[in-house]
C-alpha cells in the first residue's frame, strides 16, 4: 500500500518553542494519511510522508533458512533483546512479504495486533500488541497473547501511540489503567513493553511517557518504545534524540518505528548509517523499520528492493 501526504514544515519537529504548531501539524499529517477499519496502526506514521518507491534489487534475494542460522557479525549486539543478538525486526501488514527475510537477519517481527494471518520466516519471533482500548482490541488480548507466549513470544507490546489523538489516543492515566488490567497479568510469562510513543514535543513523547510511569503504580515495564521520524538529511538529530531516550528511561529501548523523508539517495544513506548506529548503542535493544511493503523493504512479488539490502546488510 502506498501512502501520500503533504510535508509540513519540519522545522516544527525540532521547535522546542511551538508545542502548539507542533501539535497542531502532527494532527494534519494524521488526517492526511490514510487508515484501515478500527483505526489500526495499518500505513504511513503521523510524521512521516513517503516521497520514494525504491526499485528492484540487483543482488540475489535470501533464501529461507532456520533459527540455527548464524547472525551476521555486521548485525549483532550483545544488547540485543534476543538471543541471536540481532536487533533488527520486521514492521508489516501482509506477512507473505516477509518470506524472504531470515532469521540470520531478523529476529522479531510485528504487525500493529494481538494476532496475524499466515506465517513468518522460520525463527523470527511475533510479538503482540494490545494497540488500544477498544473492546476489538481487549476482547481478544488475553487469548491471543496467550498463543503467543506458548509459540515463542518472549515480549508484549503495550499501546500504539497514545500520544497522538487518531492512535490509541490515550491519556497517561487511562494507558496506566489499561495496562494494570490487560498487561500486567502477564508479567513474569512475557517481558512487557510500554506503550510506543511519538517524537512529538510535550506533552507527547517523552513528556507522555513520563506521565504514563508515574501514573501506572505497581506495572511491571521491561522497556520502553519509541517511533521516530525526520528528514533523511537530520540524522544527527534521530541519533541525539534516541540516545536522550534511552539515557531518560533507563531500561531496553525498541525503536518500534523510524522511517525518514527524502531523495532514494538520501534514504538509503540514512537507512545505512542508522542501521549501525542502532546496533551499536547499548540502550537500544531492537529497532523496526517502517515498513514491509511493496515499493519499501519489498517489491510486489516479495522480493527485496535495494532499499532491504542496506536494512539488512
Amino acid at each position: 500500500m502506498k501512502f501520500t501526504a503533504a510535508l509540513v514544515s519540519l522545522s516544527l519537529l525540532l521547535a522546542g518553542s511551538a508545542d502548539a504548531a507542533h501539535i497542531s501539524n502532527l494532527k494534519l499529517l494524521k488526517n492526511q494519511h490514510v487508515r484501515y477499519g478500527l483505526n489500526h496502526r495499518r500505513g504511513a506514521s503521523a510524521t512521516w510522508a513517503p516521497t520514494s518507491t525504491y526499485t528492484e534489487t540487483q543482488t540475489a534475494t535470501a533464501t529461507a533458512s532456520s533459527s540455527s542460522s548464524a547472525p551476521s557479525s555486521t548485525s549483532s549486539s550483545s544488547s540485543s533483546a534476543f538471543s541471536s543478538g540481532i536487533k533488527r525486526g520486521l514492521s508489516f501488514n501482509d506477512a507473505s512479504l516477509t518470506d524472504q527475510f531470515t532469521s540470520s537477519e531478523v529476529s522479531w517481527a510485528y504487525n500493529w495486533a494481538s494476532s496475524y494471518s499466515g506465517s513468518l520466516p522460520s525463527g523470527v519471533q511475533y510479538i503482540p500488541m494490545l494497540w488500544g482500548s477498544s473492546s476489538s482490541f481487549t476482547s481478544v488480548w488475553n487469548a491471543n497473547a496467550e498463543a503467543a507466549i506458548q509459540n515463542g513470544a518472549e515480549y508484549l507490546f503495550g499501546p500504539n501511540e497514545p500520544d497522538l489523538d487518531t492512535q490509541a489516543n490515550l491519556s497517561p492515566a487511562e494507558a496506566a489503567s489499561l495496562w494494570q488490567e490487560y498487561m500486567e497479568p502477564f508479567a513474569g510469562k512475557a517481558k512487557l513493553i510500554a506503550p510506543a510513543v511519538t517524537n512529538g514535543a510535550a506533552p507527547m513523547g517523552e513528556a507522555w511517557l513520563t506521565d504514563f510511569v508515574s501514573a501506572c503504580t505497581g506495572c511491571t515495564i521491561d522497556g520502553y518504545a519509541m517511533h521516530i521520524y525526520d528528514s533523511a538529511t537530520n540524522i544527527a538529530y534521530y541519533k541525539e534524540y534516541i540516545s536522550n531516550f534511552t539515557q531518560t528511561f533507563q531500561k531496553p529501548v525498541w525503536v518500534t518505528e523510524f522511517g525518514a523523508t527524502g531523495s532514494d539517495s538520501d534514504v538509503q544513506t540514512f537507512l545505512g548509517e542508522m542501521v549501525t548506529f542502532l546496533n551499536d548503542l547499548d540502550g537500544v535493544a531492537a529497532y523496526a523499520w517502517f515498513m514491509v511493503e511493496s515499493g519499501n523493504l519489498v517489491n510486489s512479488d516479495g522480493s527485496f528492493t535495494t532499499l532491504a539490502d542496506t536494512y539488512i546488510n
